[in-house]
């Protein structure tokens, strides 16, 4: 499938020296005003590009562009930080004549380094330049950082008789931690939407896919989601509580669903894709606590790195999670389909099928709490020696 953006985006990618001969600025264009919607970190240190965002995102106007660069978080750069983050919006504005507030800036990377915002500003002539309906691809190359591999998803639709396309792109491969944005995800749709219907789809959405994802239990300071909607589609406004709003949000949906993935994928170090379930909870809000408990639990991680079915770590782990009601008797621990623990003790299954649990890329955790009916699913990936190696140099 071609990765296209909807109608009447533009994107590119260019490199401007932050990072080593990489592109590491990119810039999303509208030729329409857009109706925004964005999410970001509940990280109580935010970065000053999320800061300015969050801020123009407030007052409403059409948004015309957003410029992101990566290798640089611009976070904890005190007064600089927030000069430097409208320096980069003013670049925009004075080249493709758009005003302040119709621009939004993302940056990420290393915390604490000041922007070599002068190198920005000379490399924003060509990054208009090079603006094109086929730039999603290198914009998506320019917002990387420690990723392996481009992050960008495409659904085509209809609404009515108008075809809607839904275009994304995403960064993120560490610090992933399931508590709203997750990592940078720039979301861009030509549906005629109304904002209300437009800010709840992400919201249901980002519950769903990034929220469900965890690498490392570590928030960044930078998490931002932004979708932008210019109704040049032409289709009939969608608007919540209505047939049009369900086929829409399972779009965005399926969107989502794979940019989120995609990070699980690509995890710093990752070698397994692990999906952990948790069901017959009191209350959903026990269930994701035991599966994230579960996620974030290294010496879980770890046994599945490893290809050893440590099922007593799970057990330890679904004990020290906090919630009420927890007894062995009741609990069940199934890996890759087989049950290992019920009853309060080990089940003892062959050794021929024991020790065939985590072999597969695609690693299941399901346990079983016997305590309700609500459940809970969360991705995340094993913890490798590269994982270690990739984050004890990140500053060098």
């Amino acid at each position: 499938m071609k990765y296209i953006l909807p109608k009447g985006f533009l994107a590119s990618g260019v490199y401007c020296g932050i990072k080593t001969f990489k592109k590491d600025l990119a810039l999303i264009y509208s030729r329409a005003g857009c109706k925004a919607a964005g999410v970001f970190t509940k990280n109580k240190i935010k970065a000053a590009p999320l800061v300015a965002s969050k801020e123009i995102l407030k007052r409403g106007k059409p948004i015309r562009a957003i410029i992101v660069n990566s290798g640089n978080a611009n976070c904890c750069t005190g007064w600089y930080g927030v000069r430097d983050a409208k320096r980069m919006i003013n670049a925009v504005c004075g080249n493709l004549k758009l005003k302040f507030n119709n621009v939004l800036v993302s940056s990420t990377g290393i915390i604490g380094k000041r922007l070599p915002i002068d190198s920005i500003e000379k490399a924003t002539p060509k990054l208009v330049k090079l603006l094109s309906e086929k730039g999603l691809i290198s914009a998506a190359k320019a917002i990387m950082t420690t990723d392996r591999k481009v992050k960008v998803a495409i659904e085509r639709f209809n609404i009515g008789r108008k075809e809607v396309i839904i275009s994304g792109m995403a960064k993120g491969a560490g610090m992933i931690e399931p508590n709203m944005g997750t990592m940078l995800s720039f979301i861009m749709t030509d549906a005629v939407i109304d904002k209300d219907a437009l800010k709840l789809a992400l919201k249901e959405a980002c519950n769903r896919s990034f929220n469900s994802i965890t690498i490392d239990g570590d928030m960044s300071t930078n998490d931002t989601v932004v979708l932008l909607a210019n109704g040049l589609a032409n289709n009939a406004t969608i608007k919540k509580k209505t047939k049009e709003y369900k086929t829409f949000l399972k779009a965005l949906e399926k969107v989502t669903f794979k940019l989120a993935r995609s990070i699980i994928e690509d995890g710093e170090g990752a070698t397994k894709f692990v999906t952990i379930y948790v069901e017959n909870a009191k209350k959903i809000s026990d269930a994701y606590k035991v599966a994230r408990a579960i996620a974030n639990s290294c010496l879980v991680k770890t046994s599945i790195h490893g290809e050893n079915p440590n099922w007593g770590r799970i057990a330890a782990t679904v004990g020290s999670s906090g919630i009420p009601g927890i007894k062995p008797k009741r609990i069940e621990i199934y890996l890759d389909g087989i049950c290992v623990f019920k009853g309060g003790k080990f089940t003892m299954p062959s050794k021929d099928r024991f020790y065939k649990i985590y072999k597969r890329k695609k690693v299941e955790i399901a346990v079983n709490l016997n305590l309700g009916r609500k459940e809970a699913v969360i991705w995340t990936c094993d913890l490798s020696k590269k994982y270690v190696e990739i984050n004890s140099h990140y500053m060098t």
